[in-house]
């Protein structure tokens, strides 16, 4: 998320372009929530691993449209702490596959068990850096994503960088400027390659959303 690993040939109607993809994004979300719920209830019956895919995609709505209004605000400094969050439920939807019993994976997570302590049919703890790794197989560069988005949780360098500008003078003199409370004063690149980073996401989420539909809807075929 640095300007030499983005395009910097962006105009705002790309940011709004962005912006008008979170909606259809949502709307995607809600119909393949809905095709999951009534798959199972005409066979009268609501699976566990399904409520799971309720909460994770209530979340997410509620990301994306907290994503939106801190943008709108012009608050990248919160706004982009949730492009971690939303990788984070990419994570722990994508555990549920890991291992043999959801069921049990539900009732373990509704206990109060972090996912992080339970373990994968390989005998693996489901740590984030061990979702991370798998769920790249899938997702080239959603690893990296992960680790980038890391910054944005806990304070490094990241907010280093947020807060302060560097204005290069000569080969050895620079005026570095520094604020508190400021709206935030982001190139139109950066504020682009942030919230497609959280589009993308978002997108990651719903394929995998759209996978477990497929899937549940050939196992309820197979047992009617």
């Amino acid at each position: 998320m640095r300007k030499n690993l983005i395009s910097m040939e962006v105009t705002e109607n790309d940011l709004k372009a962005i912006f008008d993809s979170f909606m259809e994004l949502e709307n995607e979300l809600k119909i393949e929530t809905k095709k999951i719920f009534e798959n199972e209830s005409n066979k009268g019956q609501l699976f566990k691993s399904s409520h799971f895919i309720f909460s994770v995609v209530n979340r997410a709505v509620a990301l994306n449209r907290g994503f939106l209004q801190l943008t709108n605000l012009n608050n990248y400094l919160a706004a982009i702490s949730l492009i971690r969050l939303q990788v984070d439920n990419c994570l722990r939807l994508y555990a549920m596959s890991l291992v043999d019993n959801p069921s049990s994976f539900y009732d373990s997570v509704l206990e109060g068990i972090e996912i992080g302590n339970l373990c994968d049919r390989d005998g693996k703890k489901m740590t984030d850096n061990h979702l991370a790794t798998k769920i790249d197989t899938i997702f080239p560069e959603f690893k990296k994503l992960y680790k980038n988005t890391c910054g944005f949780i806990h304070f490094s360098h990241e907010h280093l960088y947020f807060n302060n500008k560097v204005k290069d003078l000569t080969d050895d003199s620079f005026i570095l400027s520094t604020s508190i409370g400021d709206i935030d004063k982001l190139e139109i690149y950066e504020k682009v390659d942030y919230s497609f980073n959280m589009l993308m996401a978002g997108k990651s989420l719903y394929k995998l959303i759209k996978e477990y539909r497929i899937t549940m809807q050939k196992y309820l075929t197979e047992n009617d």
